[in-house]
């Protein structure tokens, strides 16, 4: 069969290989398991191998079956890091996924460094004035400014990363000192093997803690700061730009796109549109239009998509913990299936609170250290009682999370678009939508990643500008706000967790 395209979705424990007609219908879908490497606490790998050899199985087998498309796209899980040999091609180290944390005290090293220090303190000055001259964070050199508040080190910074392999692995350190080396995140890796060539797109590569969004290139001051040095970094290419052949398949690489950014283009193109991805956390993408917006405590301004003619900017928030929330239920014998939810939040009677920092809370706290709390226990609580006490705390994140989006963008929300598996659960959608005011629509595909990554590919074979391009993908249910009136439900909420982060 012809007129398919191949969508390569590389997340962290499996790749997917999904086929996708012209028109957007998944004709085969397969995955391959990739398992992490835990070589101590705290430590999740990859091996880069492994990787590609499941990308070349998944394209092998699609071309098997359908045979060879029109094209391949490619999104990834971002963040995660791997530096190889220029000239052997061999991994140097396992890929250090965005999962890992060993670069913790890193971290705490890197954010007292005193030019570190001095940016918070100019970003404090330039969000101060802007209190009273607000225009001044209008300006490209403002919001450039005002962002310094709130630029930190993270453990899933890829710029962490690379110092961590730098400082402990020998042949890294050596083939950083004398050119011999290449560095890049998943994206790059499997593009470089794919195509030969040593590129990530914008929206990869403002996720790296390596990247200025502000002036669209590899941030001078922090290469600086963490002591990295440019030539080992790749090329940054927009997302309409078609990569290369891939070698021994004689098919292009047509483009390739982070995760939830791809997620965010399937949702739309226009300022304002959100699109609220619910895995196993919950990413909440804002597009904020084509200036960068600085961001605040939790909140994280990013590329969204860039054409050769015109870059489009977002402001993102998340919440850690939600497919893994209800994961959690399930293990503990709270529920059977997500099927079981609805049921159980109907026949719950209690305004039990559930706080669900089961992994910290994140925006718009950034207080990793919280954990979860139940509130409000009597002797006639049920496990139904607990089940619609952890939606409702889900859902409430949910809402702070998009008013906090609402309130730095300074861009009204009218409606969010929900994909991933969480986003199946009926009752979790109505409940955000009730307590937010905002509309959620479920497209009918849930993989809004893969689904992105195939408009953008088709655009770029047709030769069209992936802007306006852009089609809204068919809905499979709309939730609309008013269903159910929670009351004093928020309130409440508030107190609870005010106490939660009180405790030591």
């Amino acid at each position: 069969m012809t007129g398919y395209f191949i969508v390569l979705d590389v997340g962290t424990t499996n790749i997917k290989g999904i086929a996708f007609s012209e028109d957007g219908e998944i004709l085969k879908s397969r995955s391959v398991r990739t398992e992490p490497i835990f070589p101590k606490q705290g430590w999740v790998e990859q091996d880069p191998r492994k990787i590609m050899d499941a990308v070349y199985a998944l394209l092998d087998h699609m071309i098997d079956k359908l045979g060879k498309p029109l094209g391949v796209g490619m999104t990834n899980q971002r963040s995660s890091s791997v530096v190889w040999g220029k000239k052997s091609g061999e991994p140097l180290y396992n890929v250090i996924t965005w999962q890992d944390t060993r670069t913790e005290h890193l971290v705490e090293e890197y954010k007292s460094k005193s030019m570190v220090k001095f940016g918070r303190f100019l970003g404090d000055m330039v969000n101060g004035i802007a209190k009273l001259i607000p225009g001044v964070k209008g300006t490209e050199r403002g919001a450039y400014l005002a962002n310094l508040s709130y630029v930190s080190f993270g453990t899933n910074h890829t710029s962490m990363h690379l110092r961590w392999m730098m400082n402990n692995v020998e042949k890294v350190r050596v083939g950083v000192e004398k050119g011999t080396a290449l560095f890049g995140t998943l994206d790059t890796w499997i593009a470089w093997n794919l195509t030969g060539r040593h590129v990530t797109d914008y929206t990869n590569a403002s996720a790296t803690g390596l990247f200025d969004p502000f002036y669209l290139k590899w941030s001078d001051n922090v290469l600086d700061i963490v002591d990295i040095p440019r030539d080992i970094l790749p090329e940054i290419v927009s997302n309409d730009e078609e990569i290369g052949m891939v070698k021994g398949y004689d098919i292009p690489l047509l483009t390739m796109i982070a995760d939830q950014q791809a997620s965010l283009y399937m949702s739309g193109v226009e300022s304002g549109v959100v699109n609220m991805t619910n895995g196993t956390g919950s990413f909440i993408d804002i597009l904020v239009g084509d200036k960068a917006v600085p961001g605040d405590i939790g909140i994280y301004p990013m590329v969204a998509l860039s054409s050769r003619e015109k870059v489009l900017y977002l402001l993102e928030g998340f919440i850690n913990s939600t497919g893994s929330a209800v994961d959690w239920m399930k293990n503990i014998g709270l529920i059977q299936e997500y099927s079981d939810i609805d049921e159980a939040c109907e026949k719950s009677r209690c305004e039990l609170v559930f706080i669900p920092a089961l992994s910290g809370l994140a925006t718009p706290y950034e207080r990793p250290e919280i954990k979860g709390n139940i509130m409000n226990i009597t002797l006639d609580t049920s496990k139904e009682d607990i089940v619609n006490g952890m939606m409702t705390g889900l859902s409430m994140r949910s809402v702070e999370v998009i008013e906090s989006l609402e309130r730095v963008s300074k861009v009204k929300v009218d409606r969010i678009l929900a994909d991933g598996g969480a986003s199946s659960i009926d009752g979790f959608l109505q409940m955000t939508a009730d307590l937010s005011g905002k509309r959620l629509e479920r497209p009918r595909i849930l993989n809004g990643s893969a689904y992105g990554t195939y408009m953008l590919a088709k655009c770029v074979h047709e030769g069209k500008d992936i802007i306006e391009g852009w089609k809204k993908p068919e809905m499979d249910k709309i939730f609309r706000p008013g269903k159910k009136d929670y009351g004093d439900i928020r309130k409440d909420w508030q107190t609870r967790l005010d106490a939660a982060m009180r405790k030591k």
